[in-house]
């Protein structure tokens, strides 16, 4: 792999828990992957623009402010339609594996960001330069084959099982590339973005029977950007835990556009419960536990077997 990108933690990048938020991680990886593409020739140009489609996040281990960051990456597959790309984040200094990516990039259209071929040079530069995806970057919980957007349910089953979580609202230009489309790397602030339905405002700490808190640290995540949307199209945010386990939960939320009923794009994560003060994992408390399993709803997921 070569190194492609490197930068620091800065403390407007830090959460709620303390450590670097996971929005950044794909900051990093992005801005590393757009310098791996560009070696082999695939960059925007006057009609035509890479759409990042699917991005699976495999968090190692947390970041604190000040720590030096290196982004090494490599190509796994390339066809017509589409290049993977595996990446690692590490700590400069220790060499610590802070988070792996699997991303996938497109060629479209800029007007409508109809999918273009990739043309034969680029495909043939990537295939010469191909590399296996190692142990540590395999996912644990989270498929990168499985397509989300085949089994995401209808608008009207979403509502019917209550799952709103966000009240239908337009897509704002600040989640928008400059040709004014909803950007992948902003599918989790699709999904959170907007006004609470009331009840299920973000809860981002929870008060500890000893006096400290937790949190939800993402261990793992998928966000899939399964059609192109705009600036202006009306959208709304769905959510269910497909698993609750005793320290761990897989959630997966859909951001459907409310006027053509379908499904923009999925975001599929893993969390577990974290004590900010002792920095571990711990089990869900039983009130947390019963609140989140309301919202169970395995069938959601994808097919077993």
């Amino acid at each position: 792999m070569q190194a492609l990108y490197e930068t620091e933690v800065t403390s407007d990048q830090i959460d709620h828990l303390g450590h670097m938020n996971v929005r950044f991680y794909g900051v990093h990886a992005r801005a590393g992957a757009e310098r791996l593409l560009a070696s082999i020739g695939l960059e925007a140009g006057d009609t035509s623009t890479v759409v990042h489609r699917d991005s699976y996040v495999r968090h190692h281990q947390e970041q604190l402010v000040g720590a030096p960051l290196v982004v090494r990456g490599a190509f796994l597959s390339a066809t017509s339609e589409r290049i993977r790309v595996y990446e690692e984040l590490s700590n400069a200094d220790t060499g610590a594996l802070a988070a792996t990516f699997v991303l996938s990039f497109e060629l479209a259209d800029r007007r409508d960001r109809a999918r273009l071929d990739l043309p034969p040079a680029v495909v043939g530069a990537a295939l010469a330069d191909l590399e296996a995806l190692p142990e540590h970057g395999l996912p644990r919980s989270i498929s990168v084959d499985e397509d989300p957007g085949a089994t995401a349910p209808s608008l009207e089953v979403l509502h019917d099982l209550d799952l709103a979580v966000r009240l239908a609202r337009p897509i704002d230009a600040t989640t928008c590339d400059a040709d004014g489309f909803a950007d992948a790397l902003n599918v989790p602030e699709l999904i959170w973005g907007g006004e609470p339905v009331p009840g299920r405002e973000f809860r981002p700490l929870e008060d500890l029977a000893d006096g400290g808190q937790m949190g939800f640290a993402i261990m793992e995540s998928r966000s899939s950007y399964l059609r192109p949307a705009r600036v202006g199209d009306r959208v709304q945010s769905f959510g269910a835990q497909l698993e609750v386990h005793a320290k761990a939960m897989v959630g997966r939320h859909w951001l459907v556009d409310v006027d053509r009923g379908d499904a923009v794009a999925v975001f599929t994560v893993v969390n577990v419960a974290f004590d900010t003060s002792a920095r571990r994992a711990i089990a869900i408390p039983d009130e947390v536990r019963r609140r989140m399993s309301t919202r169970l709803h395995p069938e959601l997921g994808p097919p077993v077997g």
